[in-house]
């Protein structure tokens, strides 16, 4: 199965007072009976974790949306691609959580928990 890309009927970037991320913890720690803790790295490569808010979209753009993520995406258990919004590379990415708010007369707020898996899309 090929990997989907992220929707054209869905804006292409988040808002960016609404993008931001952080890295997974990549550490593992044992603290002995005495001294300090021992620590390890768990892995080479580390997933980093977004939150994402998006412009206003459609009633049409909703349905979109959720074809994508539990069609497509079989609720979220497959990645897609998509083009980092600030550096422009593509990734592969998964759809950890979201949420949809009404904003009245057919608009929505879409805002998700995104991972960024590593490596660059291939």
């Amino acid at each position: 199965m090929a990997t989907a890309n992220w929707p054209g009927t869905l804006p292409d970037r988040p808002l960016f007072d609404g993008w931001s991320w952080t890295p997974q913890d990549n550490k593992a720690s044992f603290q002995p009976d005495v001294g300090p803790s021992i620590d390890r790295r768990r892995g080479t490569a580390v997933a980093f974790e977004y939150d994402a808010r998006f412009p206003p979209l459609s009633d049409a753009q909703v349905g979109y949306f959720e074809t994508f993520f539990h069609t497509t995406l079989v609720g979220g258990t497959l990645h897609f691609l998509w083009a980092d919004p600030v550096s422009g590379t593509s990734y592969k990415w998964k759809i950890a959580d979201y949420q949809i708010n009404s904003l009245g007369a057919g608009w929505h707020e879409l805002s998700m928990k995104l991972m960024r898996l590593p490596g660059a899309a291939v």
